[in-house]
């Protein structure tokens, strides 16, 4: 079996299907969620999820549809729930890995807050520009131009959630710094996590943090000594 043969990779399709290719011959030797942001599909993150896999990895990099994603956040996090659930199911005792860019770091906080039970295995969770503290409605409308449908979930503060379970699991934040303080989209400050590592990478902005070379790198890195700092992450 060879590394691309290995991935299993379960997304929804533009015909609204659901993709199951074929099984693992052997259990995974870990799961790796991998969630793509706003205004976006899976296929580039699911593409930067390949090079952070071995050939037992179980990738899962959900396709939450690019117009969905200006719309409301609350189907987008059952969506997520709905194929976490039932890959857990299958795999009840294969440890987790999570990655969350932007929108789905938020989406992932919203979940892992929903499933205490699934804290003991997951082995990390890496947040990369993703506001958990909430933004500037100003900055949503004039900088992000977003949709209000969509803006309300990135207005929300979830520290409070993302606090709680980085007590608990090994969580990494990534943010970018391209000036002032901010990717162009998200301040270095709203991303911070309570018990969190923080990595700030200066000259990336928002867009090129979903799949940089450079953010791998940060990642397999906590991954090789996954840690709870127990303090909130400072820059």
């Amino acid at each position: 079996m060879n590394a691309s043969e290995s991935i299993n990779i379960m997304n929804k399709s533009s015909q609204g299907k659901d993709i199951h290719p074929h099984s693992l011959e052997q259990a995974p030797d870990f799961i790796l969620f991998v969630q793509h942001g706003w205004a976006d599909t899976h296929l580039e993150i699911a593409t930067f999820a390949k090079t952070l896999a071995t050939p037992q990895t179980l990738v899962i990099t959900p396709n939450l549809g690019w117009l969905k994603t200006w719309l409301r956040i609350k189907p987008l996090i059952k969506r997520v729930e709905k194929i976490a659930t039932e890959t857990i199911a299958r795999y009840p005792h294969t440890p987790i890995r999570i990655i969350g860019y932007s929108l789905g770091g938020l989406i992932w906080v919203e979940v892992l807050n929903r499933h205490p039970e699934w804290w003991q295995n997951v082995e990390s969770l890496v947040l990369v520009a993703s506001p958990v503290g909430g933004v500037d409605l100003a900055r949503h409308f004039t900088v992000l131009g977003m949709g209000i449908g969509i803006a309300g979930a990135f207005l929300q503060n979830r520290q409070p959630m993302a606090d709680s379970i980085a007590l608990v699991i090994p969580t990494l934040v990534i943010a970018g710094d391209i000036g002032g303080g901010s990717d162009g989209a998200v301040t270095v400050e709203e991303t911070k996590v309570a018990g969190a590592k923080l990595v700030c990478l200066p000259g990336l902005p928002h867009p090129i943090l979903k799949n940089h070379p450079a953010v791998a790198e940060v990642i397999r890195e906590f991954w090789a000594d996954p840690v709870i700092t127990g303090s909130r992450s400072d820059s």
